[in-house]
């Protein structure tokens, strides 16, 4: 007997906007997305129920949740893996985290604009440095995130422009395109999106395969100490 289609609930907080996505297979049932820099805290449930009744589902429905891990705003990411792990923690589902730089990579690679290409996906950090990753014209991962300043990191893809071409995605990816001309190409995708979490999401439920909703950090918090009296 064949098995019913799996439904997850895809949730991204981790940069200026807030999304959530509900998926069925590879159906997109529904979405929500508001651009906001904080209030994510308040209004992440109203946005899932919103989609839930859109869809015609209940929570019930839901077979696991996934979440987008950072980096990003601290605070954003801090709201968004506390709401998937309570959510998946009352549903006793599973809940996956997904990086920012994989749901943007899916999206850039769904386009067929990074076909055959090497892909750098490059993040705002809001610091002297930018947060990338790297993927190869097979569309895997070429070693781990970092995070480099925008002269430093131009350096680096231009050294990969020699054998293959590179396109570049990511809603810091102007930052970098002037140093490398004419050998990069651009990417519409910017930020990462509930609907692709969810997709990779999906991926992964139906693979097997694991990821842990923990925040990755690629720099310190910004935090001071307090003035001596």
């Amino acid at each position: 007997m064949a098995s019913r289609p799996r439904t997850i609930l895809g949730i991204d907080s981790s940069t200026g906007a807030c999304s959530v996505a509900l998926c069925r297979e590879s159906e997109l049932l529904a979405v929500r997305r508001e651009e906001m820099t904080r209030g994510q805290s308040e209004r992440l449930a109203p946005m899932a129920g919103e989609v839930f009744e859109e869809a015609g589902l209940d929570f019930g429905d839901l077979d696991g949740v996934a979440v987008s891990r950072g980096p990003g705003s601290f605070t954003g990411v801090r709201i968004g893996l506390a709401f998937a792990k309570g959510l998946g923690q009352a549903l006793s589902v599973p809940v996956l985290g997904i990086t920012g730089f994989d749901a943007v990579a899916r999206a850039a690679q769904a386009s067929g604009a990074a076909a055959g290409k090497h892909l750098a996906v490059i993040l705002e950090s809001r610091r002297a440095e930018l947060f990338f990753q790297l993927y190869g014209a097979n569309g895997a991962a070429m070693g781990g995130p970092g995070a480099l300043p925008p002269e430093a990191l131009g350096e680096k893809l231009a050294s990969l422009t020699g054998d293959c071409p590179i396109v570049l995605a990511g809603d810091a990816a102007e930052k970098v395109a002037a140093q490398l001309g004419d050998v990069c190409e651009r990417s519409p995708a910017t930020v990462p999106d509930a609907a692709e979490v969810a997709a990779i999401g999906l991926f992964l439920m139906e693979t097997g395969g694991e990821c842990a909703p923990e925040p990755l950090y690629l720099r310190a918090p910004d935090v001071t100490r307090p003035r001596s009296a």
